[in-house]
């Protein structure tokens, strides 16, 4: 279970299409991760048939630092860290229409592909396919009529294997 966070600051190119406020939107994220140091990078799409729900396909990557911890007492353990590429789908839900600040939840599902790091204590190089579901929540601010950015934090579960 990773605990991520992204800040992101994206542009979110909105052109309609119809009069009941059906869009697409272009979308770009990036920032630190909370739990282990780390990072992650988004970029995806999305469509609103509806001003206040959003089903996005985005393609992420996030890369974990490998972490060694002590127990004081001779014991430890070492997380080996690496990085994931995923493709995700999702559906975002705002509480107010796109041209004010507003709150949203998020959640979906994502597959992809992790290669963990390869260092003296992890010598064997892996790739392991990844299965994931996300939640999480944020809130977006309009900068202008096509311009947003945003910031939210998402729980990710996932198996390797």
């Amino acid at each position: 279970m990773r605990l991520r966070s992204v800040l992101a600051i994206a542009p979110l190119l909105s052109a309609p299409v119809f009069a009941r406020a059906q869009a697409f939107n272009i979308q770009a994220a990036a920032g630190p991760t909370l739990v282990d140091r780390g990072y992650s990078v988004a970029g995806g799409a999305g469509w609103s048939p509806w001003s206040r729900v959003t089903l996005t396909l985005d393609a992420e990557r996030t890369v974990l630092s490998t972490r060694v911890t002590s127990d004081g007492r001779g014991g430890g353990s070492t997380f080996r860290g690496g990085a994931m590429v995923l493709g995700a789908a999702g559906v975002r839900v705002s509480l107010f229409p796109p041209h004010r600040l507003t709150p949203y939840v998020v959640a979906g599902f994502a597959r992809g592909r992790s290669t963990p790091t390869v260092n003296d204590t992890f010598p064997d190089r892996v790739t392991n396919t990844v299965r994931a579901v996300f939640a999480g929540g944020g809130v977006q601010a309009p900068l202008g009529p096509h311009l947003a950015i945003f910031a939210d934090a998402r729980m990710q579960v996932g198996t390797e294997g």
